[in-house]
């Protein structure tokens, strides 16, 4: 059977139209966070530079449009690797800003390459786990594997960034997808529990309980299965109690005093709210003033009022919910669901695994970066400095995911070809 050439027709409108509106309530959100009444140059201000940059995304939409598909697929790990080398690039010769050395800065314009490894990154993963020897049952994959994720996330949390670097965690979905037993992520959700609760219990109380679940477990298994697990569980026992005993020395020496303070607010451990906890006060003042229909564009008193620092960029969700109350909100929700539940779809009607895992890898990022945004907001999460995508102000956030969604996209239009 002879394939189709894919046409514009062939593109997923749906998923252009929620990316388009997306971007458009960001716009008018940075410019209600940001207007001051007396602006003179409309591109030097936070929402025109934010138009200019959204307009230069369709630059890229063409860019990925004339590119052909075999010369992305065949050349995914020359991207890969550049995406590596402006990482060491930023950490050597990288604009230093608030203690980050995570931009290159040209002229008045800031360019992040961490967000553009994210695109690369899933490029590579694509690229690799579609090697025709590829199974995630041989441990010299599983690790080539974890070494592609890891490697751009450790240079990353070198700059230091950790929110960008925990995105790359959610690469493991991609995985989970293509086979990786589920266990994995149940060991990783007990070590992360573990971490949690020993920061909030200390030490001794969470050894002490680990120990008894591990008794109960193996006496229940004797009893009801005949048999011991000694040593399976000793294992998790194992690794659970070295986990329990580097959390101090994670908590205190790896992390910085305000990363440690986020932590502790967000367990309830301590009350800042001049300090590092004032961000999250007044945003939650913000969401909780706008009610069900807002108080109407610049109109909101803590966005007009400047209560929230750098409004425009992580905590732009906040403007929504004070201008445009709870509806304002729930209608951003309901189109990031719409846009992750299309873009599952889209990605599961591949006929290619290359394709899949890109659509996978897009689904992935998009959505940690939207959950844990959120999560953030409402502080039931750290503030690590989160954007949100297609909404908060920055350029290279907006562009990279332009780039993941658009070559995704394009690689769907084109999934009856054999390319």
């Amino acid at each position: 059977m002879k394939s189709r050439k894919a046409n514009i027709f062939d593109f997923d409108w749906l998923s252009i139209l929620l990316f388009t509106l997306l971007v458009g309530i960001g716009i008018v959100s940075i410019y209600s966070a940001t207007y001051t009444g007396n602006e003179n140059e409309l591109f030097k201000t936070f929402y025109g530079k934010q138009i200019v940059w959204f307009a230069f995304s369709f630059v890229l939409v063409i860019a990925v449009g004339l590119i052909p598909l075999k010369l992305i697929k065949s050349n995914a790990s020359l991207f890969y690797l550049i995406g590596i080398v402006l990482l060491i690039l930023v950490l050597l010769v990288g604009a230093n800003i608030n203690g980050n050395r995570s931009w290159f800065r040209i002229g008045s314009f800031t360019i992040q390459p961490a967000e553009f490894a994210k695109v690369t990154t899933v490029l590579g993963l694509a690229k690799l786990m579609t090697d025709h020897n590829f199974t995630l049952s041989k441990l010299k994959y599983f690790f080539q594997t974890i070494l592609l994720i890891g490697t751009p996330a450790l240079l990353i949390l070198l700059q230091p960034d950790l929110g960008s670097t925990i995105v790359f965690t959610s690469l493991f979905l991609v995985i989970y997808r293509e086979g990786l037993h589920i266990n994995y992520f149940f060991f990783g959700f007990l070590l992360a529990g573990l971490f949690i609760l020993t920061i909030y219990f200390g030490q001794t109380p969470v050894i002490i309980t680990v120990t008894i679940i591990y008794i109960l477990v193996n006496l229940f298994s004797k009893y009801f299965f005949k048999k011991w697990l000694f040593f399976k569980t000793g294992i998790v026992l194992i690794i659970s109690i070295i986990t329990i005993l580097g959390t101090n020395f994670v908590f205190n020496k790896v992390l910085k005093p305000h990363q440690r303070n986020r932590i502790e607010i967000v367990l309830k451990k301590q009350k800042d709210d001049k300090g590092t906890g004032y961000n999250l006060k007044q945003a939650l003042i913000a969401i909780g003033t706008g009610g069900m229909y807002g108080k109407g564009l610049l109109n909101g008193t803590q966005t007009q009022g400047d209560y929230i620092p750098e409004q425009h960029t992580d905590w732009v969700i906040t403007v929504v919910g004070e201008q445009w109350g709870f509806a304002g909100t729930m209608t951003v929700v309901l189109l990031y669901t719409i846009l992750l539940i299309r873009l599952i779809y889209l990605a599961e009607r591949q006929k290619q695994i290359f394709s899949r895992i890109i659509g996978y890898g897009l689904v992935s990022i998009l959505f940690i970066h939207y959950a844990l945004n959120m999560l953030m907001v409402l502080g039931l999460f750290p503030t690590i400095g989160i954007p949100l995508p297609f909404l908060s102000y920055g350029g290279s956030s907006l562009w990279a995911f332009t780039l993941l969604l658009f070559i995704f996209l394009k690689f769907d239009a084109h999934r009856v070809e054999d390319w």
